[in-house]
């Protein structure tokens, strides 16, 4: 989850005060802290809310995207099936095709700030163009009655941080997670769009068993210098991006950085953990940049030695420089 950020003078979610540094109305603490939060958790959707909140209307109706019923143009609104740092999605049926669809709308509906408008579109742009079974499609992206959506295929299941919850799966089972999942990312990179997101959240497993590759708003095109990210983002989630990510440098990264990512899930899948975490969002950003990762069959004694090798070759960071 990633907060686009405005100058304040204070932190809006623990009100420390902010450092020249920080380009946003958040301090790196707490902006870290939303990295890989499932959506739907109170904690997380409280801190999103406060920090987008700031400098806008604080009522409810004015943070919720802004329908009169549910219907909403061609499609009806079920049930609302996650919700993030800068828009909520929700189960829908299309009415003209009478298919399940998932709606994403963003926040603050006619409010939006104009850099939350363009980064939505650009998740579309990115994703758009890319139709392949295990990357969630999109569809259509538009404005009704003033409020920005875009619609993307409906996955029927949850994610695979819900699914790891903490607990090492079997070595088969996340060794065939991170084949289709590699081979979806390597699509998306043959046709030009490295992800810079990947992490157990952002990966759908679906009621088939079949992993889909989410969320394309931090993407980036390798064939040319256009950044489908906003300046003064802070991008990914600490405990899954590579050391360049973690030091700043975005000009760096590389397809490698997405197989660094690929890495770190297939760890905390054959280990119930990532592979750097600490107490705090610093130390964490350290380790992910000066140490390296404990063997996985230290954590997990029947790990097979030649998944563990993959795994810690995805996460070397001399391998980064390729």
């Amino acid at each position: 989850m990633t907060v686009i950020m405005t100058a304040t003078n204070r932190c809006s979610v623990c009100q420390a005060e902010l450092c020249p540094s920080d380009e946003g109305n958040l301090c790196l603490r707490c902006l870290l802290s939303l990295g890989d939060q499932p959506a739907d958790d109170p904690t997380t959707i409280a801190s999103d809310r406060a920090a987008l909140v700031s400098g806008h209307p604080s009522r409810a109706s004015d943070i919720e995207p802004a329908f009169s019923t549910r219907r909403f143009g061609d499609y009806e609104l079920i049930e609302e099936i996650a919700r993030g740092g800068m828009g909520v999605v929700y189960k829908a049926r299309q009415k003209s095709l009478d298919r399940l669809v998932a709606v994403k709308m963003l926040l603050f509906g006619a409010l939006a700030k104009p850099e939350f408008i363009k980064r939505f579109r650009l998740e579309a742009a990115a994703a758009g163009g890319l139709d392949h079974p295990n990357i969630v499609g999109v569809h259509e992206v538009g404005i009704h009655e003033g409020q920005h959506f875009l619609v993307m295929d409906y996955v029927d299941g949850s994610n695979l941080a819900r699914l790891i919850a903490g607990q090492p799966m079997p070595s088969r089972r996340a060794a065939a997670y991170l084949k289709t999942i590699a081979e979806a990312v390597e699509f998306a990179h043959q046709r030009g769009i490295l992800h810079r997101d990947l992490k157990p959240s952002n990966i759908l497993i679906g009621s088939d068993d079949q992993p889909r590759v989410a969320d394309f708003g931090l993407a980036k095109r390798l064939d040319g210098d256009v950044d489908l990210t906003l300046t003064g983002q802070v991008l990914g989630s600490p405990n899954y991006m590579p050391p360049e990510q973690a030091a700043g440098k975005r000009g760096n990264l590389t397809r490698a950085a997405d197989v660094y990512s690929l890495g770190a899930i297939l760890y905390q899948m054959l280990t119930g953990r990532p592979p750097f975490q600490a107490d705090t969002i610093g130390s964490t950003l350290e380790l992910v940049k000066n140490a390296e990762p404990l063997s996985p069959r230290l954590l997990h004694a029947s790990v097979p030695r030649d998944l563990e090798t993959i795994c810690l070759k995805c996460l070397e960071k001399g391998f980064l420089e390729v």
